[in-house]
């Protein structure tokens, strides 16, 4: 998994920080709550849709650790409150519930915006813009904080964080609001279960579309030579994948003739 005497290892000697993790793990909580409420409000009212957004963002939690190996991110052990852990990487207790908001909330709400007869092909593009920013805000305090770092040859890194990774991040509720977006003539009755699988993939298929560029980069140790190209041909898959998305909506001003029911 890691080659010595290479950036491929993670920094040694790191401590999560006691304080810092619970006030990141009661911060990451209160969005959390919110949407839990939505979600339960929907469902006393027969619409279990945000609730099986929320808990397939929660379950997109599970392909954490890959990302954190393939791109070079570490939770410390010491001093973690560890909710689970594979390929020898320690996942924190605010790391589900916050997939869950993160992946499944704004999912959720852009599915809402998806299914608006308005919605345009450059409203796209802002959604990203949002989902992006939103990452910024969720993790450059706990960047600060010292509860995870980023090692490597990471490129274009500002205070600490490589904005290539939350680049990443921002599409994966996009994803899954596509999916479900696309599907949804076939999401009726039980067949709306499908909701958990769709959204609980998303992250992983919005790294794999746009990730591997700069996994193989971070992985041949050779520098910033090879990792900055590599993130300028993430970005391009990333501007291929927005762009894509788009295409199921009308150009700005278009008239959409078709019009959607709610899940």
């Amino acid at each position: 998994m890691f080659v010595p005497e290479t950036t491929s290892r993670p920094p040694e000697g790191m401590v999560m920080p006691q304080t810092e993790q619970l006030v990141f793990t009661i911060l990451t909580q209160i969005p959390f709550a919110y949407l839990a409420f939505i979600a339960l409000r929907n469902l006393f009212k027969g619409n279990a849709t945000c609730l099986l957004f929320s808990i397939g963002g929660i379950i997109a939690s599970s392909f954490e650790p890959f990302v954190d190996v393939l791109g070079f991110c570490y939770f410390p052990r010491e001093g973690n409150w560890i909710i689970f852990e594979w390929m020898n990487r320690p996942i924190p207790l605010f790391v589900p519930t916050t997939y869950g908001w993160y992946v499944g909330g704004i999912g959720y709400w852009f599915w809402t915006m998806f299914e608006e007869d308005g919605t345009t092909q450059r409203d796209i593009w802002g959604m990203w813009l949002k989902s992006w920013i939103s990452n910024l805000i969720l993790e450059y305090p706990a960047l600060y904080m010292g509860v995870y770092t980023y090692y490597g040859y990471q490129p274009f890194t500002i205070g600490g964080f490589p904005l290539w990774f939350p680049a990443i991040n921002a599409i994966a509720p996009m994803v899954g609001a596509s999916l479900v977006h696309v599907m949804g003539p076939h999401l009726k009755g039980v067949a709306r279960i499908a909701i958990l699988p769709l959204i609980s993939s998303s992250f992983a298929i919005a790294h794999g579309i746009a990730g591997w560029p700069m996994w193989i980069a971070l992985s041949t140790d050779l520098g910033y030579q090879v990792t900055y190209p590599a993130a300028l041909g993430t970005l391009s898959l990333l501007v291929t994948a927005v762009w894509c998305m788009s295409k199921q909506f009308p150009e700005a001003g278009s008239v959409k003739l078709e019009t959607k029911s709610r899940l």
